[in-house]
């Protein structure tokens, strides 16, 4: 079941992303870079959960991911030309649940409420040394646009997909 995440999600969720960030990018990110449940959760308790949701399975969340505006000083002049740009955020499934079509319906339940919200387009940012994600966004019609960047160092690039009307 994927439903909104809530408040009291905020602890499942950053053992989640801990474990999820541990097995996905143990070759990408350094040790001391990885979080810790401790931050993940006062980061989940202290950001909005608008446009967060979560796949439930027997009572236990087994993936989450977050869409929502992208922000302004990355979009703006993409936005006055075309259209509202959509940002999807991290999507992370229990890494012992990878495969089981959990994060395929995230990803949809995602592109679905972006759609839903009007947006012509969304980006999402992966580490370009993961290949696991990039091939699972490039089979649901994500490509990349040519933005790159890095995060703490960790080379990033940007993928973008049209959302159909």
């Amino acid at each position: 079941m994927i439903r909104p995440a809530a408040r009291e999600d905020a602890r499942a969720i950053a053992e989640l992303e801990v474990r999820a960030w541990r097995w996905a990018f143990v070759d990408i990110v350094e040790d001391p870079l990885m979080p810790t449940v401790e931050e993940r959760e006062a980061r989940r308790l202290g950001e909005p959960l608008d446009g967060t949701f979560v796949a439930e399975v027997d009572g236990r969340v087994m993936g989450v991911v977050q869409v929502g505006p992208e922000p302004p000083q990355d979009a703006s002049a993409e936005r006055a030309a075309r259209g509202a740009v959509g940002r999807f955020g991290g999507l992370y499934v229990e890494p012992a649940a990878q495969g089981a079509g959990i994060g395929a319906a995230l990803h949809a339940h995602a592109v679905a409420a972006l759609q839903a919200a009007g947006y012509s387009a969304a980006v999402l940012w992966i580490f370009a040394a993961n290949g696991h994600a990039r091939g699972f966004y490039e089979r649901r019609g994500w490509t990349a646009d040519g933005e790159a960047g890095a995060w703490e160092g960790v080379a990033e690039v940007r993928l973008r997909r049209t959302l159909p009307a």
